[in-house]
């Protein structure tokens, strides 16, 4: 009888449901508002290529924002897509957690050194305990986890350092702020340097004729002949080459398109070299670096056709001044020609009217009237 008499108490204290939806999906109804709302935006031209016209991610990225209760939009601006991850641009993730309560101050930032020896510290204070917390990275860091690829680690050092100091630093010590995502240059370095496959292949084993067999080398199947040579298709397969990675693809599909473009001769040829990275554009395949090197090697091109247009048409215009200065046709009804006609029929060696010789033009139609009848008495 007590212990019946204990279970409504113990069902009364059974402990919360731990998986529980949340964000957008906790119900039909917001999940139904929310689509809708994803299609506003995905037919918007304000959001990044990456969720025009892709309903999901738009309504992934409402989800996201909802979460964090953050404005929709201002997600999309900031959220990019990098193989197929989810990465936040570090100057939003700096803003996020300067505004978020964790840290009792803005992150402020130490630079020391030069060129290589160049180092730069984040720091913040703690709101809940008033510790100072940083972390430190250096261009020696850079180069060997190797971040030099992106180029403006070249033109700007520290601010790159600046922006790796407070990504990490934020990771590290407020991590629910971002929701744990990484930033954009974080995704991007393990991108690219994914770990490969590079095990050599196994050697074919070599049998010597007339000596047994081993375990590895026996062949299946009734016993052969022992000085039989073997034929081809039981001879051991080639090793086969590794399948490009999408990196690599992306990488050789650029390196096309600059060649490409280099050849181009109008704006028609440069529009259909595109055309080979427009897929990996839409489908955000492609690093920062690998589109600056795209809309520098577009950008080159277009003025160099436009040099070569220019040049074109200089001979055209040429022909054209060349055809102003040709002089126009006078009327034989004019009365200036008119009267070097009857001043040549008159056996007159010049012009005597003054008004005619002083007026170039009036003077030309009375020369054109004179030689009109040349060689006539």
């Amino acid at each position: 009888m007590n212990a019946r008499a204990q279970l409504p108490a113990i069902a009364e204290h059974r402990p919360p449901q731990i998986v529980q939806a949340v964000g957008i999906f906790g119900s039909p109804d917001k999940f139904e508002h929310a689509q809708r709302v994803a299609k506003v935006f995905s037919d918007s031209a304000l959001v990044p290529p990456h969720f025009q016209g892709k309903l999901a991610n738009c309504l992934i990225a409402l989800n996201i924002a909802d979460r964090m209760g953050e404005d929709p939009l201002t997600v999309m601006q900031n959220l990019a897509i990098v193989s197929g991850k989810p990465c936040w641009q570090t100057q939003y993730m700096i803003a996020r957690a300067n505004k978020s309560g964790v840290f009792a101050s803005r992150i402020t930032w130490a630079a020391e050194g030069k060129a290589e020896a160049l180092a730069v510290t984040a720091s913040a204070k703690l709101a809940d305990s008033g510790e100072v917390v940083s972390v430190a990275v250096s261009m020696a860091m850079a180069k060997a986890d190797g971040w030099l690829k992106n180029a403006k680690y070249q033109s700007m050092p520290e601010h790159m350092l600046r922006w790796r100091s407070a990504a990490m630093l934020i990771r590290l010590y407020a991590p629910e702020v971002m929701l744990g995502i990484q930033s954009v240059e974080e995704v991007e370095d393990v991108s690219a340097g994914a770990a490969r496959d590079i095990t050599p292949a196994r050697p074919a084993v070599q049998t010597v004729i007339g000596a047994p067999p081993t375990s590895a080398a026996r062949p299946s199947g009734p016993p052969r002949i022992a000085h039989a040579q073997p034929s081809k298709s039981e001879a051991a397969p080639e090793p086969q080459k590794a399948e490009p990675s999408a990196d690599e693809e992306a990488e050789a599909c650029v390196a096309q398109f600059e060649q490409d473009a280099q050849h181009a001769q109008t704006e028609q040829d440069l529009e259909e070299c595109a055309a080979l990275v427009e897929p990996l554009e839409e489908s955000d395949r492609l690093s920062r670096a690998q589109r600056n090197r795209i809309e520098s090697a577009m950008e080159s091109t277009r003025q160099r056709i436009a040099e070569a247009v220019k040049q074109a048409q200089q001979p055209a215009k040429v022909e054209v001044e060349e055809a102003e200065q040709v002089e126009p046709e006078i009327d034989p009804n004019d009365p200036d020609f008119k009267r070097g006609v009857a001043d040549r029929q008159a056996g007159q060696k010049r012009c005597v009217i003054a008004a005619i010789r002083e007026n170039p033009d009036r003077l030309s139609a009375w020369k054109a009237g004179y030689d009109s009848i040349d060689g006539e008495a």
